[in-house]
């Protein structure tokens, strides 16, 4: 099972060679399976990359996210086919009922702010009775907005003052941590066999990922949580800063009764939203609960290069 982060950074000619990664820097060749990737983040100036490279870890499932200078995402790649079904599951997908929709919705919003009360209450914060109120009788498609009030709420808790619409430290680690969580739900996503682009809450025509956005905010707390002890004083992140903000993946989730991992948890979720798009049964869905973050959490990145 694939389990490591590689992040490559420095000027690189980057290949898949015999089933191995393999990246070639003025000091040598580093190879890594490409069994093991979870994901590849290539962020930095002088990286070469084959066409034949990006279409062998594409095929092999790997997410490749590329970042701009300034480490925020630029684009990443998702394959083209991701269940044998696929054309059948998207009809569905289309065509869900609005009921069906915003009770999905309905359900994501009340985990979402569950565990957005969680995370103030593992930081031994204040505001999370508070928080958690906000998640008791969410209407259908949330007609009221206490996503968006609860959302208001934590953060004056978590970072008092923060506007996340600015530059700023806490938001860089953020937007990088939400990145590569958005990234792992989109290739789940894909890999179930929807199209991305059909959000159930978010209808933008100009966001070919509505549906991942949908999907993440539950996880987001994870991130929140990991950003919390790894965010500095400065907008641009430090290469530790980032080391540290990518073990988002490895933080542990309870879903459906198990403990696992944030890799593992967005498989599940895409998994449990096919079935209850094919069942025309929300409850079908599993959704996770965040954890504190485990002080042994396992160490999955590879070594930058």
């Amino acid at each position: 099972m694939a389990y490591r982060v590689v992040t490559i950074e420095n000027p690189a000619e980057v290949h898949v060679q015999n089933g191995q990664l393999t990246i070639t820097q003025d000091k040598g060749t580093a190879s890594i399976p490409v069994k093991d990737i979870e994901v590849l983040i290539v962020s930095g100036p002088g990286i070469r990359m084959s066409t034949m490279a990006q279409t062998k870890l594409s095929q092999a499932k790997v997410v490749i996210l590329f970042l701009g200078l300034n480490h925020h995402p630029a684009a990443l790649t998702l394959p083209m086919v991701g269940h044998s079904r696929q054309a059948r599951i998207m009809q569905t997908q289309a065509g869900m009922s609005p009921h069906l929709k915003a009770e999905l919705w309905r359900l994501i919003v009340i985990r979402k702010i569950e565990n957005q009360a969680r995370v103030l209450a593992i930081l031994g914060m204040p505001g999370a009775e508070e928080v958690w109120e906000r998640s008791l009788l969410v209407l259908p498609g949330d007609a009221d907005n206490r996503e968006g009030d609860a959302a208001k709420r934590y953060f004056q808790y978590l970072h008092p003052g923060l506007n996340r619409r600015t530059e700023d430290p806490v938001n860089s680690a953020l937007n990088y941590c939400y990145a590569i969580i958005r990234a792992l739900i989109a290739r789940e996503l894909v890999a179930a066999g929807f199209s991305p682009a059909l959000g159930l809450h978010h209808r933008s025509q100009m966001n070919p990922f509505n549906l991942v956005d949908d999907v993440m905010e539950p996880f987001r707390p994870c991130a929140d949580l990991v950003v919390e002890g790894a965010a500095g004083r400065a907008v641009r992140l430090t290469r530790k800063q980032r080391t540290a903000l990518r073990q988002v993946c490895f933080s542990l989730v309870l879903i459906d009764g198990r403990t696992v991992d944030v890799i593992t948890a967005a498989r599940l979720v895409a998994e449990s939203l096919r079935k209850a798009i094919l069942m025309d049964f929300a409850p079908a869905i599993t959704l996770p609960t965040v954890l504190p973050i485990a002080s042994d959490a396992k160490e999955g990145d590879a070594p930058c290069a």
